[in-house]
């Protein structure tokens, strides 16, 4: 009957593979949406910075109606103007600089979005082995129960025909009603990691993971990449410092000229004298010229600014240098780990067909009356210990791969389309 109900509560309506978790973690994870709204702002950032550096067209109109006790002659009791101008910058390197600056900010956030997306690909991966690690202990934890229940049966009709002794009846009572305790921990274990991924893809729907745990496929090239040139951390903070070499040199340029053209058009009604008589009449006329700006001094405080953004630069470069040793280790641990975890499958998966063959071996034996009770109890949780150690050491492998795959910036923007195409796996690489 538990075995029914736990059946029922896996009943879901969604399945997902690991192709359809990637597009979601990429379309709803908070931190990739977040990094896509930030991209988009900076490319309207750049419109904006554009913007000042085209011509301005600008339209002015005003109208005043006076008292015809407080003004004079001179004066149009209804008086109204219009004014048409247009600006242009000849030479202002600030603007041309913060325009550089705003480029240089969106691929910076482009970078950025590259190491979300890498993250978020790398951490949905260990997630989505670790619900399938969970249902297979799952299905081994039934398999489990099925074989003690059937076994309590056995020893319980033996002990019933006086065969057996009644210790031996306890004893298996009391690992069949073990065996029902484990399937129950092993189900909440297995909805808290789907809870878990679910909770990363920001979905709350009822879903069934689909695929089976075997070991991610890490192509030979990839071990063969240089994290100097393709980890995202280390690109975002090469461009980084770039950006702010940029800044030093926007601080710079506020010392130079700055020259703008200017044209004026103006309508506007006088009143005049005319074949000597007062007359309103309506003037018309235009100029233009040149306006050029420039700060003589400042008291430091450019100066000030110049130097602070140098500060920041070497704060990069340092980071730099820093990261730049940490990465190169953490790839370094992990391709030995890789080499560890690939040798651990192959271990565990030889223990696991020699306990398959014992327990085969003991059961025979218990069945002809030759074998104890012990034996068989041994055989049979060697035999369940051998395969989750085998379960483990394939999750433990394909985390590896993850991290990996992470640290040498395999999930790329240009390739990350690619990447969801592919399959979850095949041949694991073999260092042999």
């Amino acid at each position: 009957m538990i075995v029914l109900l736990l059946l029922l509560t896996l009943q879901v309506c969604l399945g997902l593979d690991l192709t359809r978790i990637k597009e979601l973690a990429i379309k709803n994870n908070l931190e990739s949406v977040k990094s896509e709204l930030e991209l988009r702002k900076l490319e309207e950032r750049i419109k904006e910075v554009r913007a000042e550096i085209l011509p301005e067209v600008s339209l002015s109109a005003r109208f005043t109606r006076w008292d015809p006790a407080y003004i004079s002659a001179f004066v149009p009791e209804n008086k109204y103007s219009l004014t048409l101008s247009l600006e242009q910058a000849v030479f202002n390197k600030t603007l041309w600089t913060a325009l550089r600056i705003a480029k240089e900010s969106k691929e910076l956030q482009e970078l950025i979005e590259e190491e979300v997306r890498n993250r978020l690909l790398s951490e949905v991966e260990k997630l989505y082995w670790a619900v399938l690690l969970k249902k297979e202990i799952l299905k081994e934890k039934e398999e489990s129960l099925h074989y003690w229940e059937s076994y309590y049966e056995l020893v319980r009709e033996k002990y019933r025909e006086g065969v057996v002794p009644k210790y031996e009846f306890l004893r298996a009572k009391a690992r069949f009603r073990e065996a029902k305790a484990e399937l129950i921990k092993s189900h909440g274990e297995y909805v808290a990691s789907l809870n878990s991924l679910k909770s990363f893809l920001g979905i709350r729907e009822d879903v069934e993971i689909e695929g089976s745990l075997r070991m991610e496929d890490l192509p030979p090239d990839a071990l063969t990449l240089s994290p100097e040139e393709t980890n995202p951390t280390l690109r975002v903070l090469k461009k980084m410092i770039e950006l702010r070499r940029l800044n030093t040199h926007l601080v710079r340029s506020e010392r130079f000229p700055k020259l703008y053209f200017f044209f004026t058009y103006n309508v506007e009604n006088v009143v005049d004298f005319e074949e000597g008589r007062l007359k309103e009449d309506l003037r018309r006329g235009y100029s233009f010229g040149l306006r050029m700006s420039m700060t003589l001094l400042d008291s430091g405080r450019t100066s000030a600014r110049f130097m602070q953004e140098r500060i920041e630069e070497v704060k990069s470069k340092r980071e730099l240098s820093f990261t730049r040793v940490k990465v190169l280790s953490e790839v370094d641990t992990l391709k030995l780990q890789l080499r560890s975890a690939l040798e651990e499958v192959k271990a565990r998966r030889e223990s696991l067909r020699a306990a398959e063959e014992s327990l085969r071996y003991a059961t025979e034996r218990y069945r002809e009356g030759v074998g104890s009770q012990v034996e068989l109890l041994e055989a049979r949780r060697a035999y369940e210990e051998a395969k989750l150690s085998y379960l483990n050491a394939i999750y433990l492998y394909n985390s590896v791969v993850a991290d990996l795959k992470y640290f040498l910036g395999w999930h790329t923007k240009k390739t990350v389309e690619q990447q969801l195409g592919d399959s979850t796996g095949s041949k694991p690489m073999d260092f042999e």
